[in-house]
């Protein structure tokens, strides 16, 4: 008895996972929507009380106090509800058919999802130049680790296929098992990834993993016999009514729709091959002019700097720290608003020959500072020259 009991708890505690843990996809935004307006104030609470430490803008994005207490207050939740049902006698069989039911979209989709992203180069991108120029010591452990699979697009479209046949076998009710054992594997080498280069995602895989592993469990022992003990057995039928079958593959097929839409609908399948704004790159700094006054490119603080993809103005000092400001780009007036963390605003004009590279920025109304700048050719740079070597001969 206790152990159904705590069967519906996890069930339940996982099917409100799904509802209320917020996505980021692509047309999921009510979700968080709908966790704010359920469990902001308790969660602010109990985190005010406890944890003065926390971020004060509760986002409930994974490895956030927030989330973890959104994820604590659901198992108490599970707990209560189920006890309550078994309290005043009231059927609660179908609360594991619904999470059986439930959990196969969603980790087929969140399977799907990741998967196309990497096949398609979304997830792990190829380096933006500030990145490239940073020292290789200066850096985090997760850019390090995002830097260097996004410089492999073989490796990138491989992992992301075994995620997209993952997602798909777990879709398809004759190799369901199989789908959720290739998935372990796949979420556990997520998660020792996220711990070990210390990657922001560890509690929403944890969690992805646990409903995976409690998907599994009940073929566990037909399993073991098979590949340890060699015996002949033989997995429980999965047979479901015709019209469930047909709904089955509707929804099979919206997902995969749902995952391949936005680069359907862009018609790009390589990320790094995405229109970047026309200043985008790295800019050597040659010249810095106060009014009439010159100074050379050692006499300045900076040296280069940088513009990201994302709007973003990046600029490196001589001791290679870096100083970054959000930037909206006016082409008519030939503008850069820059922004800073304090929302203060700077609005720079800018001349750039595109033939030759030169790209000069001018701060200021009365006394201009101008910076005049070239571009460096960053995609020449080592790390991103794609040759493969199958002897060691061949290295020169």
């Amino acid at each position: 008895m206790f152990k159904g009991y705590l069967t519906k708890v996890f069930s339940l505690f996982f099917i409100l996972g799904f509802v209320f843990i917020p996505l980021t996809f692509y047309g999921l935004y009510f979700q968080y929507g709908l966790t704010r307006f359920v469990f902001l104030k308790p969660v602010a609470f109990i985190q005010n009380h406890f944890f003065t430490g926390a971020i004060q803008n509760i986002d409930f994005s994974s490895d956030t106090i927030g989330l973890n207490i959104l994820l604590c207050l659901l198992l108490m939740m599970a707990f209560l509800l189920i006890l309550l049902l078994y309290f005043f006698k009231i059927r609660s069989d179908k609360i594991d058919q619904v999470f059986k039911s439930v959990s196969v979209y969603y980790i087929a989709a969140i399977l799907l999802k990741y998967g196309f992203d990497k096949v398609f180069k979304q997830q792990f991108a190829l380096p933006e130049p500030n990145i490239l120029y940073t020292n290789f010591g200066s850096l985090t452990r997760d850019t390090l680790f995002w830097s260097t699979m996004g410089l492999s697009h073989t490796y990138s479209v491989v992992t992301g296929s075994i995620e997209v046949l993952t997602g798909i076998l777990i879709l398809l009710r004759r190799t369901r098992v199989f789908g959720f054992c290739l998935a372990i594997g796949v979420l556990l080498n997520i998660l020792l990834i996220n711990f070990s280069f210390d990657i922001s995602v560890k509690t929403f895989t944890a969690f992805l993993l646990a409903v995976v592993l409690f998907n599994g469990y009940p073929y566990l022992k037909t399993i073991y016999a098979f590949f340890v003990q060699h015996k002949q057995v033989q997995l429980p039928a999965q047979t479901a009514k015709e019209n469930y079958k047909w709904i089955g593959v509707l929804l099979s097929t919206a997902i995969i729709c749902y995952c391949l839409f936005p680069y359907l609908s862009l018609g790009n399948f390589n990320g790094d091959n995405v229109q970047r704004p026309l200043l985008h790159g790295a800019y050597n700094i040659e010249r810095f002019t106060i009014g009439a006054d010159t100074l050379n490119s050692c006499d300045f603080p900076y040296k280069r700097f940088f513009i990201h993809r994302d709007n973003y103005i990046i600029f490196q000092r001589q001791d290679d720290r870096m100083v970054d400001y959000f930037f909206d780009d006016d082409p008519v007036n030939k503008q850069l608003i820059l922004q800073d963390y304090n929302k203060s605003k700077i609005i720079v004009a800018y001349s750039y020959d595109i033939k030759t590279g030169d790209l000069r920025l001018t701060f200021g109304n009365s006394t201009k500072w101008v910076i005049q700048s070239k571009a460096l050719n960053w995609k020449a740079l080592p790390a991103l020259q794609d040759n493969t070597h199958y002897t060691i001969d061949e290295i020169k």
